[in-house]
């Protein structure tokens, strides 16, 4: 791991900056890996503003570092430079295996001490849960709903399909609550 350093985007920001967003994405995704292989780099044109948004992949242990990039950024008046995934809510469409629905249409059931013990441990009761990618698909839901540093604090995520006599089952935008209410460990 390098020391959080952006010269080389400040050597090439008029070229980045002509770049669409997915190719800059690419581009400083190769760059940002020579940083921590832990890190991500997504780019987005939002209203006139690069936005920069620096992930650490959920991995709770480079968010120190993933602060420390964003803190040490250029500050240009056109980019933003966001650190860890913002929470953006449950209004967005799910495509597992080609069967699409509503994010906000999930939900979920904690998961007792039993069955994940000392863990914030979680169901995501999902329609096809049969699905190999779900563990991956869920993982992104967790994290566009509730935002990166709130979906690392669940620690165990497990796949299922709710059935109807199930008990302690909520709301999938209920979730960022259950978590704020119940600390890891």
């Amino acid at each position: 791991m390098r020391d959080p350093d952006w010269s080389w985007l400040v050597s090439r920001r008029d070229e980045v900056q002509q770049m669409s967003a997915e190719a800059a994405s690419t581009f400083m995704q190769e760059q940002i890996a020579a940083v921590d292989a832990r890190l991500g780099i997504e780019v987005a044109d939002r209203d006139g503003t690069r936005e920069v948004l620096v992930t650490a992949g959920g991995d709770a242990e480079a968010f120190g570092l993933v602060r420390a990039l964003v803190e040490a950024a250029p500050g240009w008046p056109d980019w933003s430079f966001v650190g860890l995934r913002p929470a953006r809510g449950f209004e967005f469409d799910v495509d597992a295996g080609g069967m699409v629905f509503a994010a906000r249409a999930l939900s979920f059931q904690p998961l007792s001490a039993d069955e994940a013990p000392s863990q914030l441990a979680i169901r995501l009761l999902v329609p096809n849960p049969q699905l190999p990618e779900w563990s991956e698909i869920g993982l992104q839901i967790l994290e566009t709903g509730v935002g990166e540093e709130a979906a690392a604090r669940v620690t165990y995520l497990e796949i299922g399909k709710r059935e109807d006599d199930a008990d302690n089952v909520y709301a999938l935008e209920s979730l960022p609550g259950y978590i704020e209410r119940h600390p890891v460990g």
